[in-house]
């Protein structure tokens, strides 16, 4: 049989899910011909799925001998990855790279590679890249996100939090954001007011609390020092979470950024 046909008769076993039958075809194709590149190609592709992945990277580096290009190496650079040679994942997603820098996926890859050899700056700068031809990739944003969480990097995971909120209405890193506010307060951050307040629906607050007077806060109970003290003196038996952010709201107009931190920490710690 023409190998040509053969090759049409595997594609089409495989595309019906018969991945043995056609394994079996597509090996008897490069048996008689080892330059049939397609033949390499889908073999290697068909190992890949059935998580032969030696076998795979044996097809590929075939059909990379037979001709260079970016998708053979970046399947390469995957395999090695795959079977935890990230050093050689690395140099091959280079070589892919050279030959097409706007393949995003590769930088992706090489910078996964490199967080699993503990290399976090190269890290970083694979997904800065990325970010910088494509600012709204959700991997690279969650990539930086943690990255810069496990790293203690608080302030630039919550930078990133803030990107990534900003295309992706769902929020995903909930138990992430609150252990921020917790840290940013500890160490008394200013972006904690900001942030965190918004994540409880206080939207543009900075604006906001610019357009109230310090008077709207006085009511039967006096003016706002009346009401901080009479505040302190409640959750000193009842801490509840409404109490501490109402004294926190109050500091913050008063002008005691300190203050109004401390008791919004308290809000996260009692709810």
């Amino acid at each position: 049989m023409d190998l040509l046909v053969q090759f049409k008769e595997a594609l089409k076993l495989e595309q019906d899910g018969k991945f043995q039958e056609a394994l079996t075809l597509y090996t008897s194709i490069i048996t008689a011909d080892n330059s049939f590149r397609a033949a390499l190609l889908n073999l290697g592709s068909l190992y890949y799925r059935m998580k032969r992945y030696n076998e795979a990277l044996d097809s590929f580096m075939g059909a990379l001998k037979l001709k260079e290009d970016y998708i053979v190496l970046f399947n390469i650079g995957t395999l090695f990855f795959r079977i935890g040679q990230y050093k050689k994942a690395i140099v091959v997603l280079n070589q892919c790279k050279k030959l097409n820098s706007d393949f995003v996926i590769a930088l992706l890859v090489k910078g996964i590679a490199f967080s699993k050899l503990n290399h976090y700056k190269a890290a970083l700068a694979c997904f800065k890249e990325v970010l910088a031809k494509n600012p709204e990739n959700k991997v690279a944003l969650t990539a930086i996100v943690l990255l810069f969480y496990e790293q203690k990097n608080y302030s630039g995971a919550l930078y990133y939090l803030r990107k990534y909120e900003g295309y992706y209405a769902s929020f995903r890193f909930k138990d992430i954001a609150q252990d921020i506010i917790l840290k940013c307060a500890r160490h008394e951050s200013a972006e904690l007011i900001h942030f965190s307040l918004q994540k409880q629906e206080f939207k543009k607050f900075d604006e906001f609390v610019a357009t109230v007077p310090e008077t709207i806060f006085n009511d039967s109970k006096g003016d706002i020092a009346s009401k901080i003290k009479h505040l302190e003196k409640h959750i000193r038996t009842t801490p509840e979470a409404e109490s501490l952010l109402s004294l926190s709201l109050c500091y913050l107009f008063q002008g005691n950024s300190q203050k109004a931190i401390y008791y919004l920490a308290q809000v996260t710690q009692s709810s």
